[in-house]
C-alpha cells in the first residue's frame, strides 16, 4: 500500500530555484518547500464475527474472523490492544502462547494468531480489545466512534460422541398400488425413525450397507435410485418408497443399515424387514354340475397375514347369465382379517331342469388393498348341464370342488341354504353311503347314513346341544357351518336317553387329523366342567393328541390359547406352544412404563400439566415421550380414550399437515374410524387441520394456526 507521505514525496520537489532581476540586476535564490505528514483517519473494525471451535482444540484467527482497515495506515502499524485475555483458553502467535498484549493485523493476515479452548466445560470465552493505528486515538465500530473495548466471542461446541438411537424399527408391510401399475412400500417414520438431540434430522443418515435382495428403493422427489442411504428427514417426509419386482414370487425382503452422525458416530447395524402378502385364486379353472346348488370358490392370502387385507371380486358373463344361471352376493369386496389365510366366496348355481349347451363365466380379482396379485387372478367356471342323467351333483374334471370328499349329511330339519357370498367355514365329507368313524387311533368302524343323519354335535361339560348357523341340501348331500370355537363331541339324537350317554368317538376328515370348527371372528373359549372332564378313562387322556387352532408362528408369539381337553392354557412362544402358568405371566407380559396405562396393545399417557397447542402435543410425544399423539381405531376404543382422558376436551393425532386435504394419524396408522360431531364437509383450510376431542368424545376440526391449547394424550405400542 502506497501511503499518503510516499505520494507527495514521489510528486512534489522538497526545493524551487528562482531568479530576481529589475532590468540591471539579476538575482538568483532558492526556495525551499517543507512536508509534514498529518493522519486523519481512524481505523475501522471492518469484521468481527468470532470463532467457534470443538472443545479442547485450536483454531486460528483469519481475516475471514477479525479484521481492521484504515486507508492511511499500513497494518503493521494497525494494532488490537488486549484489554481482557480468554479465561478459558489461550491466544497463540506462532505456536508459542502470546505473551505481549498485543498483536498486529499483518500477524491476522499471515495467520500467526491462534486460539486454543482450555478443555473444561465452559461453552463461550472471549477476549476484549481496542483498536489502534498508533497516531489516533479511538476506532470506528458499526460507523461510530467507539473508545471502550469491544469483544471478541469465543464459541465452544462440545465434542458429540452419542451415536443416534434407533426408537422405531418394525416391519414395512403397507402395500401400495402405484401409478405405473407396480406395488410398492413406503418407508416412514412409522417404521423406522432414529433421533439424535445433537444433529439434525436431515444429518440423521441411515447408511445402506446391503440393499434389499430383490426390489429396490426409490426417491419419490428425485425420481432416482437409492443405493448409499437416506436422511431421517426423508423418511418423515415419506419419498422412500421399496419397490416390489413383480417378476420373483416372494413375501419378503429386507436391508440392512446403519445410522450415523455428522460426527461419524454410529449405531449397530440393523436390518429392516419388508413384508406383504399376495392374494389369488386357489383353482384356476371349475367344472361343476347344473344341480351342484352351491359352489364355492377359494380364495388364499399368502405371505405375511398380520394385518388385514382386501380384494375386488369382479364376474364377466361369458356365456353363462347373471341372475339366470348363476347368483352372486351384491357385495364385491372380500377381506382378509388378520391371521386368515384362507376366504370362500360362495356362488348359487340355478337349476332350471331343462337341457341345454354348457354356460361359462369368469371370476376375477382386481385392486388390492395391502397386497399384490399373484398369478392366478381369474376362475373359469364352466356350468355343466345334467345331460340326460350324465352329470353327477359333484362332477368336476376328476376332483371335488368341495375338498377331499362330499359333505356328511344331517336331519332334514334344518333351515334353508345359505346365503351367496357367504363363507363357507368348513366341510366335512363322505365318502360313499358309508362313513367312517375313528376311535382315538383305534380301528375303523362304519356306520350308516341313516344313523349318521341322527347324530348331533354336544359341548362337552355343559350340556348344550349346537344347532349349525346355515345347512344346505343336495340330494342327499348336506353342508353345514358352525360358529364359534368349542370342543363338540357326537351324540345319537334320537333318544333322551342317548342324549346322556358320552361318546369318546372324534370325526376325521380324509387328510386332516381332527375336526376344528373355527369362527370367522375372534370368541371367548368356553371353559368344560373339569369333573366331567376327569371322569373319561384314564387311558382316553393317554391317547389324546393336543390340537390348536393355528401353528405356533413368530407372528403369533404371547398369544394364548386354552385347550379343553386338557384343561390347560398355552402360549406361542415363536416357536412352539409352551404350557403357561402364573410364573411364566410377568416374564412373557410386556408392561407399559410407570405412570401410562394399557389398552389393547398400546400404552397411554394423558398430559394435563401444561395446556399446549396441537403442534407442541405433536412434538412433546415424539421427542420427550418417544410416541406419538393417540389415534382411535374403533368405537369401543374412542369411548376407552374418552373416559382416560377425563371427559374434558384433549388433543389426538388425527391431523392434514403431511398431505393437505387428506386426514392422517400422526402415527401412521391408516384412518379407519372417525367419530365427527359434525362431519367436516370443507376443512378450515388444508393442511392446516388438527382434531380435538370434546364433548361427549366427538371429533372437531380445528385450525392448527390458532393459539388452542389443551390437555393431550400420547400413546407407544408395546
Amino acid at each position: 500500500m502506497v501511503n499518503q507521505e510516499h505520494m507527495l514525496k514521489a510528486t512534489l520537489p522538497l526545493f524551487a530555484r528562482f531568479i530576481i532581476s529589475n532590468g540591471l540586476k539579476t538575482k538568483h535564490g532558492i526556495f525551499e518547500i517543507m512536508l509534514e505528514t498529518v493522519d486523519h483517519a481512524l481505523p475501522s473494525v471492518s469484521r468481527n464475527k468470532g470463532l467457534q471451535l470443538v472443545k479442547g482444540s485450536m483454531a486460528l484467527l483469519s481475516p475471514d474472523v477479525l479484521q481492521l482497515s484504515d486507508p492511511d495506515t499500513s497494518s503493521k502499524n494497525l494494532t488490537f490492544l488486549l484489554a481482557q485475555l480468554p479465561q478459558y483458553g489461550h491466544l497463540y502467535h506462532r505456536g508459542t502462547v502470546l505473551l505481549q498484549h498485543n498483536f498486529t493485523q499483518q500477524d491476522v493476515d499471515n495467520m500467526d494468531i491462534a486460539y486454543r479452548h482450555g478443555g473444561g466445560d465452559s461453552q463461550i470465552d472471549r477476549f476484549t480489545f481496542v483498536a489502534t493505528d498508533r497516531t489516533n486515538e479511538g476506532f470506528i465500530v458499526d460507523g461510530k466512534l467507539q473508545a471502550e473495548p469491544v469483544a471478541f466471542t469465543i464459541q465452544v461446541d462440545h465434542l458429540d460422541k452419542t451415536a443416534p438411537k434407533i426408537v422405531h424399527l418394525r416391519c414395512s408391510s403397507d402395500v401400495e398400488l402405484l401409478k405405473n401399475g407396480s406395488y410398492g412400500i413406503y418407508i416412514t417414520a412409522r417404521s423406522l425413525k432414529a433421533y439424535d438431540p445433537d444433529t439434525a434430522e436431515d444429518q440423521v443418515i441411515f447408511k445402506i450397507l446391503r440393499g434389499p435382495r430383490y426390489g429396490y428403493l426409490e426417491n419419490i422427489t428425485t425420481g432416482g435410485f437409492i443405493q448409499e442411504g437416506f436422511s431421517q428427514k426423508d423418511l418423515n417426509g415419506k419419498i422412500i418408497l421399496y419397490v416390489i419386482n413383480p417378476s420373483r414370487e416372494v413375501n419378503s425382503d429386507s436391508l440392512e443399515f446403519q445410522v450415523t452422525d455428522p460426527a461419524g458416530n454410529s449405531a449397530a447395524p440393523q436390518t429392516l424387514e419388508l413384508r406383504w402378502s399376495q392374494i389369488e385364486m386357489q383353482q384356476a379353472e371349475y367344472k361343476v354340475c347344473e344341480n351342484v346348488g352351491m359352489l364355492p370358490l377359494k380364495i388364499s392370502r399368502s405371505g405375511h397375514s398380520i394385518d388385514s387385507a382386501f380384494i375386488a371380486v369382479k364376474v364377466n358373463e361369458v356365456s353363462a347369465a347373471l341372475g339366470k344361471d348363476f347368483t352372486v352376493t351384491p357385495s364385491k369386496l372380500i377381506q382378509f382379517d388378520p391371521g386368515m389365510s384362507t376366504k370362500t366366496w360362495n356362488i348359487a348355481i340355478t337349476y332350471d331342469g331343462l337341457e341345454e349347451d354348457d354356460e361359462v363365466f369368469e371370476v376375477i380379482l382386481n385392486s388390492p388393498v395391502n397386497a399384490i396379485l399373484g398369478t392366478r387372478t381369474k376362475a373359469v367356471v364352466k356350468i355343466l348341464d345334467s345331460k340326460g342323467g350324465q352329470c353327477s351333483s359333484f362332477h368336476s374334471s376328476g376332483q371335488n370342488l368341495w375338498g377331499t370328499g362330499t359333505l356328511l349329511p344331517v336331519s332334514s330339519g334344518f333351515s334353508s341354504p345359505s346365503n351367496p357370498g357367504t363363507l363357507q367355514l368348513e366341510g366335512i365329507p363322505l365318502s360313499s353311503s358309508k362313513e367312517t368313524m375313528v376311535h382315538r387311533g383305534d380301528g375303523l368302524q362304519e356306520f350308516d347314513l341313516v344313523n349318521l343323519s341322527r347324530m348331533k354335535l354336544k359341548v362337552i361339560g355343559n350340556g348344550k346341544i349346537i344347532p349349525p348357523s346355515s345347512v344346505f341340501r343336495n340330494g342327499t348331500n348336506m353342508a353345514f357351518k358352525y360358529h364359534g370355537l368349542v370342543s363338540l363331541r357326537v351324540e345319537d339324537g334320537t333318544s333322551s336317553a342317548n342324549a346322556n350317554k358320552k361318546t369318546d368317538k372324534s370325526i376325521f376328515n380324509q387328510g386332516q387329523p381332527k375336526i376344528n370348527v373355527v369362527s370367522s371372528r375372534k370368541t371367548e373359549v368356553p371353559r368344560a366342567d373339569k369333573a366331567e372332564l376327569m371322569s373319561e378313562s384314564h387311558s382316553s387322556q393317554q391317547d389324546l393328541v393336543l390340537s390348536f387352532p393355528k401353528s405356533c408362528t413368530p407372528d403369533l408369539e404371547g398369544l394364548l390359547h386354552f385347550e379343553e381337553s386338557t384343561q390347560n392354557l398355552f402360549q406361542c412362544d415363536g416357536i412352539s406352544w409352551k404350557l403357561w402358568s402364573s410364573k411364566s405371566k410377568d416374564v412373557s407380559m410386556k408392561i407399559c412404563p410407570s405412570g401410562w396405562s394399557h389398552y389393547d396393545g398400546s400404552c397411554y399417557c394423558l398430559i394435563t400439566d401444561q395446556k399446549v397447542t396441537w403442534n407442541t402435543a405433536a412434538q412433546a410425544c415424539r421427542e420427550q415421550y418417544l410416541g406419538s399423539l393417540a389415534s382411535a381405531v374403533t368405537k369401543h376404543h374412542m369411548r376407552w380414550l374418552w373416559d382416560f382422558g377425563g371427559r374434558k376436551p384433549f388433543w389426538i393425532g388425527l391431523n392434514d399437515q403431511v398431505n393437505p386435504g387428506h386426514w392422517e394419524w400422526n402415527g401412521g396408522e391408516p384412518v379407519t374410524f372417525t367419530n365427527w360431531r359434525r362431519s367436516p364437509s370443507h376443512l378450515l383450510k388444508q393442511g392446516k387441520n388438527c382434531v380435538l376431542v370434546q364433548r361427549g368424545g366427538k371429533w372437531q376440526a380445528k385450525d392448527c394456526r390458532k393459539d388452542n391449547r389443551h390437555n393431550y394424550v400420547c400413546s407407544r405400542k408395546l
